[in-house]
Order: C-alpha cells, then sequence, then structure tokens
C-alpha cells in the first residue's frame, strides 16, 4: 500500500507540472483552430462538410496528441535532473520502477485530459454543424476512433519515458518520432520485404516489421469507424492487448535502465 502511496505522489505531482505547462494549452488552442478550418473546407465540398470535419478533427487530435506526448515524454527524466529535484527522490525510500511508473501516469492523465478536451470541442462543432442530425449516430464513431487515439497516445509516451532515461531531449524526440513513424509503415515493410528479391533485405524488413509494434492497424480500423464500418470486438480486444504489452515492456526497460543509472 506504501509504495502505491509513493507512486500516486509521484504521478500527481506529474501531472500538476505537466497541466500548468502553457505549451499544452498553446497546442490545444492550435487544435481547436484547425478544426474549425475544417468549416471552411467543408464549405468546399457540398455535401461533405460533416465528413470532412471529423476526418480532419481526428487527424488533429492524434497530430497534435502526438506531439504533446513526445513533448512531455522526452523531458520527464530531463526537468529532474535539470532542477536537481531527482536527488531528493532518491535520498527517500523511492524506487526506480515508482519513479518510472509514477511519472509515466502523471503524463498519462494530462495526455488522457488534453484528448478528452480536444474529443469534447469536435463533437461539440459536429452538432453545431449538423443540430438536426441525432447526435448518437456520430458518437458511435468518433468516441472509439478517440479511444484509440489515446492508446496509441500512451504507446508513444512509453517510448518516449524509456528515450528519456538514457537520452537527452533532443535524441529522445529523434527516435521516438522514428518508431512513431515507422510503426505506421508496418503494412508496407511487409510488402517491401515480399517485392525485395534481395534475401538480406527481405530478412532485415521482416525483422524490423516483427520487432517493432505493427501501428497501422489502428488507424485503419479508425479510419473503418469513421466510415461506419464496425470491426469486430475480438480485433479491437488483441488489438488493445497488443499495444499494451510492449507499454508494459517499455516501462520495464526504462525502469531498468534508471536503476542502473549513475546519478552524478
Amino acid at each position: 500500500m506504501e509504495q502505491l502511496e509513493v507512486v500516486g505522489a509521484i504521478a500527481l505531482n506529474s501531472f500538476r507540472e505537466t497541466v500548468r505547462d502553457r505549451v499544452l494549452y498553446a497546442f490545444f488552442v492550435f487544435a481547436c483552430v484547425v478544426t474549425v478550418g475544417g468549416i471552411l473546407l467543408g464549405s468546399l465540398s457540398v455535401g461533405q462538410d460533416l465528413r470532412i470535419i471529423e476526418d480532419l478533427g481526428m487527424a488533429v487530435i492524434a497530430i497534435i496528441g502526438g506531439v504533446i506526448t513526445v513533448i512531455a515524454g522526452t523531458n520527464m527524466v530531463y526537468k529532474e535532473l535539470e532542477h536537481r529535484t531527482i536527488y531528493v527522490i532518491f535520498t527517500k525510500p523511492v524506487t526506480s520502477w515508482q519513479f518510472i511508473l509514477g511519472k509515466y501516469l502523471g503524463l498519462g492523465m494530462c495526455i488522457l485530459v488534453m484528448t478528452a478536451m480536444m474529443g469534447a470541442f469536435l463533437i461539440c462543432l459536429v452538432w453545431l454543424v449538423d443540430p438536426m442530425h441525432q447526435i448518437q449516430l456520430h458518437l458511435p464513431r468518433i468516441l472509439p476512433s478517440i479511444l484509440l487515439v489515446l492508446l496509441e497516445m500512451l504507446f508513444v509516451l512509453s517510448l518516449a519515458t524509456f528515450f528519456s532515461t538514457f537520452c537527452s531531449p533532443v535524441m529522445s524526440v529523434i527516435f521516438t518520432l522514428s518508431l512513431w513513424f515507422i510503426g505506421h509503415l508496418g503494412t508496407s515493410l511487409i510488402e517491401l520485404a515480399n517485392m525485395s528479391e534481395n534475401q538480406f533485405a527481405r530478412l532485415l524488413l521482416k525483422t524490423i516489421y516483427w520487432i517493432l509494434p505493427d501501428l497501422s492497424n489502428l488507424t485503419r480500423i479508425r479510419s473503418l469507424l469513421m466510415y461506419g464500418h464496425y470491426p469486430s470486438k475480438e480485433m479491437i480486444l488483441f488489438l488493445s492487448c497488443y499495444v499494451l504489452a510492449f507499454i508494459l515492456f517499455l516501462l520495464c526497460l526504462a525502469a531498468i535502465i534508471n536503476e542502473r543509472r549513475e546519478f552524478p
């Protein structure tokens, strides 16, 4: 119980620090402005304004949410080192896994709040554009898509957390963005491997595919949901467990690396 209290205290402190960061609110305002731009784009396509707003809104939530996650996650340990608060933390009975888990949960709560705010804004915007339509027709598409975006952001946060334990913020951003981008190329990697006549290249591409998480399925399912096609519950459950397993693995590695790290 005491160990969980320590994790909760670190998580709450991290959440407060991240929420106070004005950069996050700037990104939220930017997301709102870009989403409103969907109304202007929608006016150029007769009868497609609502579809454009929904698609643009989900894309903005995913991109802005990713940027927020990368910035917050890659500075997780660096800020503690810069302000020398990490030395105070580890003079107390706090283990490495408590520190990593607490920071992750705190930043995760912040990402949850920001994603919920942007999602709520998108739903309100859809309702304002089409008030005569029943909102129940839109929610079954938008809400699951937002949850999938949140799941992806939590994975990106685990990547950023992992790299922040042994890299500078700049390198952490580069590595996190690179793996996040490559993760969306899972299907393309397999197709390139099958088309390649070079055995080494085929083996390399397939190895990258199996080592790195395949995030392309998240995007594919989101697209299906936004167009009214609902995948099976088993598929969504499998994909969720798949991503959560990677998150747990990366957090365990981050805790191990942080435990072996020597603070000057």
